[in-house]
């Protein structure tokens, strides 16, 4: 991303500045440079007038969103020039567009939108952006009036960061500004930055300018393998899925799933590319070790069709929702989706019949059964922070007063038994010592010591070798969690995300208990 710098001077160094002379090519002219010259992130170019009087400066920042690097945009200039293969669907949404910063993206959506939307209506909340248009091609406020920075300042207020009386009170006016432009309701707000909007899943988002970009660009090559489905265009997702767990694997596959169908497309789940800590051998299809297929078509026939995307060939990838905004909703709301979720994501008749063999007779039998989370291994709050800085384990409560409370609810609650998921064997132990009635899953569990040891996958922690074995293992505790009357955790993790979103009803009370206190996770 090349984006005007607002900032100020003093936070760089002026004499190391290169210099560029503005003209309509400024902006490919510096990304040129950028790519051949292996330019470092945080550089500021000045921009000169033809008189060599200074006009602006522009930083460099890699394109990176939620803190995931994206490479696929660097020849985005090349395929905005393809109007067939852009997908309108998101601009097509609006009439008018706010951009609250002038980046090299938003000029070139706004540039794309006056060629081909020409009654569109385009604003842009920094006035330098009349160095890029042509005079009435769009509006901007006043130079004075600098909305991007404003917008910066009230996302830190958002996230309790904003401190200085100036920077709240420019914040305030920043949220005026937003909530006047929500209101308008066909207006898309754009902004140049590398983290989501707060809050931005429902009504009013406020889109990265990267994020429109992507929504014009994604699908970049088709593919034509033969006859079949000529009346469909069909994606095949075959990305590979690093060390992440089934539940984070099954929601990405979700919010993908989501946005494809109710866009017309077939998606087809094909999780043969390693990494993948599940896969047991090439070519294999790990999402149908555990899964049934999210289409009526299949991985076979999919390869026999006439319109076909391929997600390796598209860099459509695993981690895509953070910047795809037609899937952003489905992460950031996706407790809503629960029933949509239930329907997509069904696991198989081999994995049930082998978790019908797991599920212990008492949970079967309808007792009442307390659920409990006890996410240990790498995420216990005596493991070193030498790997794991995460900050949920500041939150996490000491296990045995964590064991103790359960304990507590399950006579609160008039439970029988408490049901016992976590990875972590000493977890295991502790429990057993003490509570009473205790269920759990017989399954390989972890004894690694993180606190000394190297960073490392559960799965290798627990030295498991076969991945389908242990992906329906953790099915199996999931779906004894489904049918707890009540489920408590230790923190917020897969485990509990799944076991909500696979429930059909309501538990009796789900709830995180953590050094901080309790939170009820249903509201």
């Amino acid at each position: 991303m090349l984006k005007i710098y607002n900032g100020s001077e003093n936070d760089i160094e002026i004499q190391k500045l290169k210099t560029f002379v503005i003209d309509d090519s400024l902006f490919p002219r510096m990304q040129k440079y950028v790519q051949e010259n292996n330019v470092e992130e945080g550089t500021v170019f000045s921009v000169l007038d033809k008189t060599e009087k200074r006009l602006f400066l522009v930083i460099y920042q890699e394109d990176l969103i939620a803190g995931i690097k994206r490479k696929d945009l660097s020849d985005y200039l090349e395929r905005l020039k393809n109007i067939d293969d852009l997908d309108f669907t998101l601009v097509d949404q609006y009439k008018k567009f706010f951009f609250l910063d002038v980046d090299n993206y938003s000029v070139a959506v706004a540039k794309l939108l006056l060629r081909h939307r020409p009654n569109t209506k385009i604003v842009f909340g920094d006035a330098k952006a009349r160095y890029f248009f042509k005079e009435g091609q769009v509006k901007y406020l006043s130079s004075l009036y600098n909305a991007g920075r404003h917008m910066e300042l009230t996302e830190k207020w958002m996230r309790g960061e904003c401190a200085a009386y100036l920077d709240r009170l420019r914040a305030l006016i920043g949220w005026k500004m937003l909530g006047m432009l929500k209101k308008a309701g066909d207006c898309c707000i754009v902004k140049a930055d590398r983290r989501n909007h707060p809050g931005s899943g429902g009504e009013g988002v406020v889109y990265n300018s990267q994020n429109v970009v992507y929504s014009l660009i994604w699908k970049k090559s088709k593919r034509y393998f033969g006859e079949k489905n000529p009346d469909k265009q069909i994606i095949v997702l075959d990305y590979s899925c690093g060390r992440e767990g089934i539940g984070s694997i099954a929601g990405s596959a979700f919010t993908h799933v989501m946005w494809m169908t109710r866009h017309g497309y077939v998606p087809v789940m094909n999780l043969h590319t390693y990494p993948n800590q599940y896969l047991n051998a090439p070519g294999e299809n790990m999402w149908e070790y555990f899964f049934e297929p999210v289409s009526s078509v299949s991985v076979d026939d999919a390869y026999e069709s006439e319109n076909v995307i391929i997600a390796t060939e598209n860099d459509i990838t695993r981690t895509d929702f953070h910047i795809s905004p037609y899937q952003r909703k489905y992460v950031e709301t996706i407790a809503d989706y629960a029933a949509d979720y239930r329907k997509i994501v069904r696991m198989n008749r081999e994995t049930k019949q082998y978790i019908d063999e797991k599920v212990p007779k008492e949970i079967r039998e309808g007792k009442r059964v307390l659920g409990v989370v006890m996410r240990g291994s790498d995420l216990r709050r005596d493991v070193s922070d030498r790997y794991h800085r995460k900050k949920q384990q500041e939150g996490i409560a000491d296990a045995e007063a964590f064991l103790r409370a359960c304990s507590y609810y399950k006579d609160q609650l008039k439970c029988e038994y408490i049901f016992l998921a976590t990875e972590d064997a000493e977890y295991l132990e502790m429990a057993q010592s003490i509570l009473d009635k205790i269920l759990f899953v017989d399954q390989k569990r972890t004894a690694y010591d993180y606190a000394n040891g190297e960073n490392i996958t559960l799965n290798e922690a627990m030295g498991q070798q076969d991945g389908k074995a242990a992906g329906r293992d953790y099915l199996s505790v999931i779906q004894c969690l489904t049918e707890c009357r009540a489920l408590l955790c230790n923190m917020m993790c897969g485990a509990v995300r799944l076991s909500q979103l696979w429930k059909p009803d309501k538990y009796e009370l789900f709830r995180r208990i953590g050094r901080d206190g309790e939170q009820d996770l249903d509201k």
